[in-house]
């Protein structure tokens, strides 16, 4: 949509990717999209997350997803898959209900180097990526600052940092001082 700009914070010539810059050349979209390269600061990407309707996240192998959390601290929606960290974010575990819209893994692909013997890689459809895009563009104002308000209460409650600390320093004082009460010895067999 010609009043639609995508905003990337990414290098567009990793050697990891795609050429970002002839992608966009190939579907005509250059002049939609900006592509953010430099290292900000903080609060230069708290006017990035505020100055976006959402954050979008379909990475295969997402460990946590440091940017859709940081989008949420802002009150800015997330559209990610359901996998790994990005599932809690995407999906509030306390109801179920979504935090932007979640998007279920389509295909699931088993690979592997030498560095890691195997790993999931968890994949969506363009087409389901371009839905949920459309669903958070047509999103009125009173239903946006609904969704806004229940991520920043969702962001407080799950991912406080004092909480997050607090659980830390508990889970580790546990272990440190029982660790021989949960201590389970095990064996490995050669098949």
């Amino acid at each position: 949509h010609r009043n639609a700009t995508l905003i990337m914070h990414c290098d567009p010539y990793d050697h990891e990717g795609a050429n970002l810059v002839q992608v966009a050349e190939m579907f005509n979209i250059q002049n939609n999209i900006l592509f953010s390269t430099d290292r900000l600061d903080f609060d230069q990407m708290n006017i990035l997350y505020n100055i976006s309707d959402f954050c979008i996240n379909i990475a295969f192998a997402e460990g946590f997803g440091l940017s859709t959390l940081e989008s949420m601290q802002a009150g800015t929606p997330i559209i990610a898959q359901k996998t790994g960290g990005l599932t809690r974010q995407v999906v509030d575990h306390r109801d179920g209900t979504e935090n932007g819209v979640a998007l279920d893994v389509e295909m699931r692909t088993l690979v592997g180097s030498q560095q890691v013997p195997y790993i999931y890689e968890d994949y969506v459809s363009v087409e389901t990526a371009a839905n949920a895009i459309m669903k958070m563009y047509l999103l009125d104002s009173k239903d946006r600052k609904k969704l806004s308000d229940k991520v920043l209460s969702y962001v407080e409650s799950e991912f406080n940092y004092q909480d997050m600390i607090d659980n830390w320093d508990k889970t580790l004082w546990e272990k440190i001082h029982n660790w021989r009460d949960d201590y389970k010895r095990y064996c490995v067999r050669e098949i």
